[in-house]
C-alpha cells in the first residue's frame, strides 16, 4: 500500500500531542509513555464494523485503508467487532466479516469484540458518575432526538444518586427507555449529552443474558480503541463531528487517549453502499445473500 494524502502525515506513535486538534492535559504525557512502553512504538489499528449485516465495497476501503496503514508501518491491526446492539447482531455476520477480512488477503492482529471490555466500560461509566461528568436521565428518547432537545432536569443529581439508578439499571429494575447514562457534553454537530448506556432487555450473541445494560457508540468506541492501544483511530468523515467527544471522554477518564483521524467514504454511482439499504433489499426478496469467492 503506497501512502497519499493526509496519511502521508499521520503522526508517529507516542507523537499524538503534535497533532492539530489534539487535546493535551496534564497526563496527557505520561499516559503516552505508558502506551509506547505497551506498544513497543508501533504502529496500532483497527477494523471495528458492527455485526449487523452484509460488508459492501465502502467496507473493503476501510478494510484496506486500516490493515494496509499498519502493514507499511510494521504495525499491527485488531479486528474488533462494535457488537452493543444486541437486537441485531447475528452469528452469520461475525463469520460473514471474518472470511471478508481473510478474503482481502488480511490477518488480523487479534479478533476482539467491544464486548470483551463490558466490565471495564461499566466502571468507567461508573466513574465518569463520580467525576460529576454524567447522569442518570429519564427523559424519553423522543424528547432528546435532535440537536435542541429541552434540558434535562436531572442533569444536576447528585452522583451517588445516579450510582444507585445505574446499579439498579444493571439489575433490571426498570424498563427499557425508562432511563439513560447521559454524558456531560454538546457535541461539534450541537448534540447535547449524548447517551452513554441504554437499557435492552436482548440475548447478546456473546455475553449471552449477563448485561441488561448496553454501553453506546459515543461511549465505547473511544475508550475500546484506549484500551487496545490504538494509535490511529481511522474513520471515515461522517464521524469527524464526534471526534472532540472522543478526545473530552479519554480526557475526562484520564485514559490514554489515541488520536482519530478521518478520510472520505466511498461513494460510487449505480451501487448500494449502505448496509441498512442492502438488508432491506435482500429482507423484501429483491436481491440474495451469499458469499462468493474468486
Amino acid at each position: 500500500m503506497e501512502l497519499a494524502g493526509e496519511a502521508i502525515n499521520f503522526h508517529k506513535p507516542g507523537e499524538n500531542y503534535k497533532t492539530e486538534g489534539y487535546v493535551i492535559t496534564d497526563k496527557t504525557m505520561d499516559l503516552l509513555k505508558k502506551h509506547v512502553k505497551e506498544t513497543g512504538g508501533k504502529v496500532v489499528t483497527r477494523f471495528p464494523p458492527e455485526p449487523n449485516g452484509i460488508l459492501h465495497i465502502g467496507h473493503a476501503k476501510a478494510i484496506n485503508f486500516n490493515f494496509g496503514y499498519a502493514k507499511h508501518n510494521n504495525g499491527i491491526c485488531y479486528l474488533r467487532f462494535d457488537d452493543t446492539n444486541p437486537e441485531k447482531e447475528e452469528e452469520r455476520y461475525f463469520k460473514g466479516i471474518i472470511e471478508m477480512v481473510d478474503w482481502l488477503g488480511y490477518k488480523p492482529f487479534k479478533i476482539t469484540h467491544a464486548s470483551d471490555q463490558f466490565d471495564k466500560l461499566y466502571e468507567l461509566a461508573k466513574e465518569l458518575i463520580r467525576r460529576g461528568k454524567a447522569y442518570a436521565c429519564h427523559q424519553k428518547n423522543e424528547e432528546i432526538k435532535g440537536h435542541n432537545p429541552p434540558p434535562s432536569p436531572w442533569r444536576d443529581r447528585p452522583a451517588e444518586e445516579s450510582l444507585k439508578i445505574f446499579e439498579d439499571m444493571k439489575k433490571g429494575k426498570f424498563d427499557e427507555g425508562e432511563v439513560t447514562i447521559r454524558m456531560k457534553y454538546t457535541m461539534e454537530d450541537g448534540k447535547q449529552d449524548p447517551v452513554a448506556y441504554r437499557i435492552k432487555y436482548a440475548h447478546h450473541a456473546k455475553t449471552g443474558d449477563k448485561w441488561c445494560i448496553y454501553p453506546t457508540y459515543d461511549f465505547t468506541h473511544c475508550l475500546n480503541d484506549s484500551l487496545e492501544n490504538i494509535t490511529h483511530s481511522l474513520c471515515t468523515k461522517e464521524f469527524q463531528s464526534r471526534r472532540s467527544a472522543y478526545y473530552w471522554l479519554c480526557n475526562s477518564l484520564d485514559v490514554y487517549c489515541p488520536v482519530q483521524w478521518e478520510y472520505g467514504r466511498l461513494n460510487l454511482n449505480y451501487t448500494v453502499v449502505s448496509k441498512r439499504k442492502l438488508m432491506k433489499l435482500i429482507q423484501e426478496g429483491i436481491c440474495k445473500y451469499q458469499l462468493v469467492y474468486i
